[in-house]
């Protein structure tokens, strides 16, 4: 186990006058710091180290203070921890709260003044340096900062729980936020700044783009939602977006009719996403190939059933 850590956040505002606050927001509020830490150390450490924290005593008086010791307890050898991954090696906890900006060390720039210095913008590149350590550009504006602060600002859940940690200057007559140790603030954070700590939303990486035939029965025809159809292949039914233009105009026209048992085959463009809440698989049909109309005669050797298509 590392060395116990203290820090302490503050809330103020005149809401918070008699240094009393709903338990039902400073609950999550607490819940929240508990998840920015373990999710920091696992975003730098993976499944090998995890971290403690603990409210310690009581709340202080002043504003709304909580007092909090923490730890990183690492799960395997600590040679075995930074072997291979020098950059992101952060040996204790009072170092992950520097990274993440929410104790004082000056001139010293984590995760919250980089997000204060942002503003909102977005970053435009990151240059890796020499010394291992980033430059973050923003329009014509750069900042350097350590490696590990890149990691934890693009990992989305450490910067979903830095944003559940504000949730209370959500609310009205609760406008500051202050993290530190007894000796000095090392992060205040204004109501007028809360937006810059938005979480950003989860983006849908591209993961399989493949081009196949297929054959599906028709479960329903929409023409709306960018003519999305829902399609059997026989053991799954799927939404497809159906972007044969000539095959839609015969359909719009009435020049092309379903009955039950028709299959279409078809080329059908499939595109498969890692989300943030998992796989996501999208399907457009680009061609009808053939439309198959169902059986209503015996077929015999050397028959086909009547087709209509190309």
């Amino acid at each position: 186990m590392g060395d116990m850590t203290q820090f302490r956040i503050t809330y103020d505002g005149p809401a918070l006058a008699t240094h009393e606050m709903d338990a039902r927001e400073l609950a999550p509020a607490l819940m929240a710091m508990a998840d920015l830490l373990d999710s920091s150390v696992r975003a730098l450490h993976g499944e090998r180290a995890k971290a403690q924290i603990n409210v310690k005593g009581s709340f202080k008086t002043g504003s709304f203070n909580v007092d909090f010791t923490t730890a990183i307890n690492f799960l395997k050898a600590a040679k075995d921890i930074f072997s291979g991954d020098g950059m992101t090696a952060i040996a204790n906890a009072t170092a992950v709260l520097t990274a993440l900006g929410l104790t004082a060390k000056l001139g010293y720039n984590g995760v919250a003044q980089v997000l204060k210095w942002l503003r909102g913008r977005r970053i435009t590149n990151v240059q890796l340096m020499a010394d291992g350590n980033v430059t973050i550009v923003a329009d014509d504006d750069e900042q350097e900062v350590e490696y590990q602060v890149l990691v934890l600002l693009r990992d989305l859940a450490v910067r979903q729980a830095f944003d559940r940690v504000l949730g209370p200057l959500d609310r009205e007559g609760i406008d500051t936020f202050a993290a530190g140790d007894e000796a000095a603030f090392g992060v205040v954070i204004r109501e007028d700044e809360r937006p810059y700590f938005s979480a950003p939303a989860g983006q849908d990486e591209l993961i399989i783009e493949d081009s196949r035939k297929m054959a599906f029965s028709i479960v329903s025809l929409a023409f709306k939602e960018e003519n999305k159809w829902r399609l059997s292949d026989g053991n799954s039914t799927i939404n497809a977006k159906i972007s044969d233009a000539k095959f839609l105009a015969g359909v719009n026209a009435n020049e092309t009719s379903f009955t039950k048992g028709d299959v279409l085959i078809c080329e059908v463009k499939v595109t498969q996403w890692q989300t943030p809440s998992g796989a996501k698989t999208d399907y457009e049909v680009v061609r009808v190939i053939e439309h198959r109309r169902a059986a209503t005669q015996i077929s015999f050797p050397g028959m086909r059933p009547p087709t209509e298509g190309r």
